[in-house]
């Protein structure tokens, strides 16, 4: 049996376990709210999480599952791509087809922000007009301020520029990640006593 044969029989094998973990309230309750995705299981990231444990992280079985507009199998598609096979191309691919913000957020947890490419793919995607590619962008940057990775002073104005921009954007959701990140860069013990940083944040806090 060939990679490709073998991800499509692995990719089968966890959609049938979806149905085994279907929670029906959780999903009515995520329509409610109006996340709609062609499927939606109602499966907690918990109980994914525990899934995916049973199965090797493996390119070919990420790909297939990412094909599905299935909430479970983008997120499961998340947890399997291996960070060192996943390619800038490839990462394009799948940031193009991000359905919602809940996915856009898993993205940034659970795949995007180990990447060795992060740093810059996230400051090109706050500057995207797209929302759900801002709102990857910011969540990406603030995982990454969270670990004191922080970038240069050069790389400090320019997203400091950007989420002026975005703090005054007419979408909440963009809003918010916008402030979430300046909050995250904003508690890194290495711009506490930065004067230039503060300098930066004049009438954004």
């Amino acid at each position: 049996m060939t990679d490709i044969q073998d991800a499509r029989e692995k990719a089968k094998e966890i959609r049938q376990r979806f149905r085994s973990r279907m929670d029906g309230v959780v999903s009515q309750n995520m329509r409610d709210r109006g996340v709609v995705y062609h499927i939606n299981w109602g499966i907690s990231l918990k109980h994914l999480r525990e899934l995916s444990e049973e199965f090797t992280p493996d390119y070919h079985v990420a790909l297939e599952l990412w094909k599905d507009n299935v909430r479970e199998s983008k997120i499961m598609a998340l947890m399997l791509m291996p960070v060192d096979e996943f390619a800038p191309d490839i990462a394009e691919i799948w940031i193009d087809t991000i359905p919602t913000q809940e996915i856009a957020e898993m993205a940034a947890m659970l795949l995007f922000q180990h990447l060795p490419y992060a740093p810059q793919m996230a400051f090109c995607l706050i500057s995207h007009a797209d929302a759900i590619k801002q709102i990857l962008g910011y969540n990406i940057l603030s995982r990454l301020f969270s670990q004191d990775n922080i970038p240069d002073a050069r790389g400090l104005a320019e997203v400091t520029d950007q989420i002026r921009v975005s703090l005054s954007d007419e979408n909440l959701s963009v809003r918010h990640a916008a402030n979430n990140c300046l909050m995250k860069l904003s508690s890194c013990d290495k711009l506490s006593d930065s004067p230039y940083w503060h300098s930066l944040c004049e009438g954004l806090e």
